[in-house]
């Protein structure tokens, strides 16, 4: 059999959260360890079925994304684990709504699980499920995953045992204004799933991280047992190794660091394999150049180093395999090869399934493609600099186990206030000579002072608001930098969100997607993620002639092709002019006549259209 055909199915993540041509979603809770900005949007947009083959989007689409998606959708981190991204959009600031933060301390446990649930409705108003488990991170970074896809459906399906119990830790977590966790969890536990071919899911195990769940051990008539994880640890492979007269074949598959940390514990491993150990994001990124409100557009440099970026093939994925006789098991999900994953003591999600021997062929792809290593004699001791990264992760957790931080404003100038009756000094890491910084999400980062309650980010206009803070760790020249919510009372609403987008398009931007929605012609608005605009200078003879606006003519036929649609169009100009008309007073002169233009000519077709115009 080819290797094609031994591998896996791929899938990817986004595939997995998109809905169908005649569905949407009213429902999406996603869990995940760790999480950057541009994943974030990169869900939002696939959930909204408005992403492009490669995870992509306009600003327009992400407007519309946002807008289908608020209330409906969250994504649950544990706190302290939210990068940014290496150029932090202004629009990025809306996505602080749909990010909740599990306060776990890392110290003693963590928030771990991978996992999506996704209601859909078609036009027929008829109910669809979605359930994703898995590895992934919802980051950039690309390594080898493993996912689980279950979706609802009739033939060969069947209820699963655990689905009702994640669901409700999900929608507990989630805290979404009309989602009754214990009414969501009866309904998905009553669910039939359908699973890949070849695969029968037995249960989902979802831990809740009180540390009371069994590791699975082998049976004394195993044959063969393989452990594929990332990070391991003696006491969770000798679980796995049992001493019995005829052992089974035993196969691990970690990374070298992992190797050369345990050392020659793991020669009981009848094959060790070893493949590369995965990315994750940049703790401490390059600082990034200040940008101007008016943004131009990356240079030649900028493109040529994003094509330069390499996809990692790191390991990542966490399987357990048991095979007995012709029976084969096999653990996937979230949980590393360690005491505290399967424990209980982090909460981890995990399905355990029975599969079929083509099935298995997938594994055995896998690990086929990692390279055969020895026990080393001894085991590796930590170097200096190594020493430092464990300090500074540990001064990371301690600060995101301490965070009690809100945001408030004076009129446009923020201030960060930490109340905590464990903490009252403040969220700063336990060592005295690490300092602790903090700013806005577009912001420059400010010593915080300990034994300081509060800290001033400065200006921050509504366009640019945002829960999200960025936070630094340092020690000498070494440094952490990540992203936590700070909330604000009451939170930010649609108003926001609209200043945020018009900001980003500008006033002829505006106009330009409102021609696109007219017309209907997906005109290319460039990636959400850019933030580039750059206005056209016109002469003023030609104002009200550019090709890319508004006509009467598309307005129009918009209204006579679909008149449900024309008032969707006719609900945003209502919405977005006030925010457009504040943009248009930070832009040149032809901006506001364009804006001017297209209102009058706006208000006379509203006018001539009378009671047709809302679809009488």
């Amino acid at each position: 059999m080819s290797a094609a055909v031994d591998n896996w199915p791929a899938l990817s993540f986004l595939e997995a959260l998109r809905p169908g041509p005649d569905e949407h979603v009213d429902l999406a809770l996603l869990a995940s360890y760790s999480a950057d900005l541009a994943s974030i949007g990169a869900a939002l947009l696939a959930l909204a079925g408005k992403d492009s083959d490669a995870g992509r989007g306009s600003p327009s689409d992400l407007a519309d994304a946002v807008e289908r998606l608020r209330g409906k959708m969250r994504i649950i981190i544990q706190r302290g684990r939210l990068a940014k991204m290496r150029r932090t959009p202004r629009i990025a600031a809306v996505l602080d709504q749909f990010v909740r933060e599990v306060d776990f301390d890392e110290a003693m446990h963590s928030w771990h699980p991978k996992a999506a649930l996704v209601r859909t409705r078609n036009n027929n108003h008829e109910v669809g499920w979605r359930l994703w488990i898995g590895s992934r991170n919802l980051t950039e970074c690309v390594n080898r995953d493993m996912g689980l896809l279950l979706v609802s459906g009739r033939d060969g399906a069947k209820p699963i045992s655990g689905s009702g119990e994640l669901a409700r830790a999900l929608a507990e977590r989630a805290a979404l204004n009309g989602i009754r966790p214990a009414s969501l969890a009866s309904a998905v536990s009553m669910i039939a799933w359908r699973a890949p071919p070849g695969v029968t899911v037995e249960r989902i195990r979802w831990s809740t991280g009180s540390g009371a769940l069994p590791i699975p051990v082998p049976p004394a008539n195993a044959d063969e047992v393989v452990v594929v994880s990332p990070f391991i640890d003696k006491r969770f492979l000798a679980s796995q190794t049992p001493k019995e007269k005829k052992p089974p074949r035993r196969v691990l598959l970690t990374t070298m660091r992992e190797i050369e940390r345990l050392g020659p514990s793991l020669s009981a491993f009848d094959e060790l394999l070893a493949l590369d150990a995965p990315d994750y994001p940049v703790g401490d990124p390059e600082p990034e150049a200040p940008q101007s409100h008016d943004t131009a557009e990356p240079t030649a440099a900028d493109d040529e180093e994003e094509e330069e970026e390499e996809i990692g093939l790191g390991l990542h994925a966490k399987l357990l395999f048991v095979r007995v006789g012709r029976d084969r098991t096999l653990w996937v999900g979230s949980a590393n090869a360690t005491d505290r994953a399967w424990s209980g003591r982090n909460v981890e999600v995990m399905a355990e399934l029975r599969i079929t021997e083509a099935v298995e062929k997938g594994l055995k792809a896998l690990t086929n493609s990692a390279r055969l290593v020895s026990a080393p004699e001894k085991e590796y001791e930590p170097d200096a600099a190594m020493l430092e990264e464990e300090a500074l992760e540990r001064a990371r957790a301690q600060v995101a186990a301490r965070w009690a931080a809100t945001l408030s404003f004076d009129g446009d100038e923020a201030r960060l206030q930490h109340i905590s009756d464990i903490h009252p000094d403040g969220p700063h890491p336990e060592e005295v000579d690490f300092v602790l910084e903090a700013g806005s999400l577009q912001g420059q980062f400010m010593v915080w002072p300990r034994d300081s309650t509060t800290l001033q980010l400065g200006a921050m206009p509504l366009s640019e608001r945002s829960e999200f803070v960025r936070l630094r760790v340092s020690r000498g020249e070494k440094g952490l930098s990540w992203l936590q919510r700070a909330p604000v009372d009451p939170p930010f609403g649609e108003e926001r969100d609209r200043a945020a987008f018009v900001r980003l398009l500008g006033a002829r931007g505006f106009l330009l997607w409102l021609a696109g929605l007219l017309a209907d012609d997906g005109r290319d608005e460039g990636d959400w993620t850019t933030e580039k605009r750059k206005e056209p200078t016109l002469p003023s003879q030609k104002i009200g002639l550019d090709p890319g606006l508004p006509t009467l003519e598309e307005i129009l036929a918009a209204w006579s092709r679909d008149r449900q649609k024309f008032r969707e169009i006719e609900r945003r100009v209502t919405e977005y002019l006030p925010a457009v008309r504040e943009q248009v007073r930070h832009e040149d002169a032809q901006a506001g006549e364009l804006l001017r233009r297209f209102e009058n000519l706006w208000r006379k077709l509203k006018e001539g259209l009378g009671d047709r115009g809302r679809g009488r």
